[in-house]
């Protein structure tokens, strides 16, 4: 059994720019475990734990997929907080551009391979706890970001669990 899901993981320069970003989350009154630089990726469907054999068709049925779609522009300018900006447990980046194409293409694998897929953005953290909800929602009010990336492929990722947390593998 491999842990994985499909996604896109953000080119090297996009990432080292939203780690800036993440690093200021630190000094937030909050307890939160920020997304690894390496990881940072926008995710087109979870598929959670899948068998060794299915492998080989879920790369088949990428293929095909990607075989469709040209390579595309995604911005993001804005954060979002779920499950919503009352109680957040995740912050992430918001796609402004892109979105809908992203949601086809999450669809089209969901129907096709399985999976489960949410609103397209970018995981920045996981909160564990908040001291100061106003606060923090302030920060990001007046945080003005930009950052834009052309997908140009879908990577099939495996995702191992660890102490020091996950660890991904692009296996296709």
């Amino acid at each position: 059994m491999v842990r994985c899901f499909i996604g896109y993981i953000l080119p090297r320069d996009v990432r080292e720019k939203i780690f800036e970003v993440e690093k200021k989350i630190l000094g937030l009154p909050m307890k939160c475990k920020l997304v690894e630089k390496e990881n940072i990726h926008l995710n087109f469907s979870f598929l959670g734990e899948v068998e060794d054999e299915r492998i080989g068709k879920i790369k088949e049925t990428l293929k095909e997929i990607c075989g469709v779609y040209e390579k595309f522009e995604v911005k993001l300018n804005k954060f979002v907080f779920f499950p919503s900006r009352k109680y957040f447990r995740v912050i992430a980046l918001d796609l402004s551009e892109g979105r809908n194409f992203v949601i086809g293409i999450a669809r089209e694998i969901v129907e096709k391979i399985g999976g489960d897929f949410k609103s397209p953005h970018v995981t920045l953290c996981r909160v564990k706890d908040v001291k100061n909800k106003e606060k923090i929602l302030e920060f990001f009010d007046k945080l003005k970001i930009e950052f834009s990336f052309e997908v140009n492929s879908l990577q099939l990722i495996k995702s191992k669990i660890s102490r020091k947390g996950p660890t991904y593998e692009i296996i296709f």
